[in-house]
């Protein structure tokens, strides 16, 4: 990664030096100001950067109209839709020496690097390490809803909410919906197989037996920060305000479903270029991201997706991970279609299979 930087940045001392524009989003908006600042002082190259709280809001309106800025961050799940507009960069695979393959597959579309990679969140369980302590329950390093009657038992009395997350939300489902999915089923979106009613009849009676307590994302997150809740399903971004307040915890991958393999979703971040005039500018400034950007991933408790010293508590997490299919529109019509089914499923207003076939039904008429 440091010859990446120092190669380009000679072609830069060589070059017209250009002022580039970033959009970025999500955590850290002062820690991408401060290393613009200081990219600047280093090379002379000015950067602006521009944070929006909705990115892919401002995305799809400007890659329609073409007002794009020389780089943007994107989620994976987004590669796709950058990629088929035609605004966005091919990437040279020499340029990007340092980077998994893995993490760079999920930034191919049509056989073609669309975005660098940058960090990673992840779906993880936390586990209020308090809370199992004075109930005397040993921690493996992997949980299974086969444990969680015991542990709700023994969690009783001890906390509120032994084991909670929320049935209706798609992005915590979608790990058991597609869990029994074959790759075809999982590409075509295949929500209606008979493995997925399967495994999400089996969550719904540890719910309808009063196991797992469903709670709205914004009470979960304050409840568990309150240390009231033992088992939390929900992205590992929350983890930075847990440290600030809230139990001693620890971040496990998503729990297996009675023996079957249940692999949390990698929810990854990079950053896709626009203008072929300065993308070494660019290039040249995300690898001085990456090689500034320890204290920012240990902050916000990021995964690096580049060869990095950084802390690695997420590392088995990511290691069991997957990622979404990042085909365009496949993460919004995934939400528009299973929400609502699973809001019928847990309300009664509708079984399983009723509402997973309507589900069905809705995503093949609209692909």
């Amino acid at each position: 990664m440091k010859r990446l930087f120092l190669s380009v940045l000679v072609i830069l001392v060589c070059s017209a030096v250009f002022g580039i524009t970033f959009w970025v989003s999500w955590e850290g908006e002062k820690f991408y100001r401060d290393a613009a600042a200081a990219f600047k002082e280093e090379t002379g190259i000015d950067v602006e950067i521009v944070y929006f709280p909705k990115i892919e809001e401002k995305l799809n309106i400007n890659l329609k109209t073409g007002y794009l800025p020389d780089a943007a961050m994107i989620k994976d799940t987004y590669v796709g839709d950058v990629a088929a507009s035609g605004r966005s960069l091919s990437l040279n695979l020499a340029s990007l020496t340092g980077y998994s393959q893995k993490f760079l597959n999920a930034y191919v579309w049509n056989g073609e690097i669309t975005a660098v990679p940058f960090y990673a969140d992840c779906q993880v369980a936390f586990v209020n390490l308090n809370a199992f302590e004075e109930a005397g329950i040993v921690l493996g390093e992997k949980l299974d809803f086969d444990q969680f009657e015991a542990i709700k038992e023994s969690l009783t009395g001890v906390v509120d909410y032994p084991i909670a997350f929320d049935f209706t939300s798609p992005y915590v489902m979608f790990p058991y919906v597609s869990a029994l999915m074959s790759q075809e089923e999982l590409y075509e979106l295949n929500i209606g197989a008979s493995g997925s009613r399967e495994i999400v009849s089996k969550i719904k009676e540890y719910f309808d037996n009063g196991v797992i307590s469903r709670l709205e994302r914004a009470a979960m997150n304050k409840l568990f920060a309150q240390g009231k809740i033992g088992i939390m399903l929900q992205g590992s971004y929350m983890a930075s305000k847990f440290r600030e307040k809230g139990p001693d915890f620890v971040m496990l991958p998503f729990p297996n479903i009675e023996g079957v393999e249940v692999r949390g979703i990698i929810d990854s971040k990079g950053f896709a270029l626009f203008n072929s005039d300065t993308c070494e500018q660019c290039m040249s400034f995300i690898g001085f991201l990456n090689e500034h950007s320890h204290d920012f991933f240990v902050e916000y408790d990021k995964y690096p997706l580049f060869g990095s010293d950084s802390p690695q508590e997420l590392e088995s997490v990511v290691n069991q991970g997957k990622f979404m299919p990042n085909l365009p529109g496949y993460q919004s019509l995934l939400f528009e279609a299973l929400e609502p089914a699973l809001q019928a499923i847990y309300s009664g207003a509708m079984t399983v299979d009723q509402a997973l076939s309507g589900a069905q039904s809705y995503i093949d008429s609209i692909r």
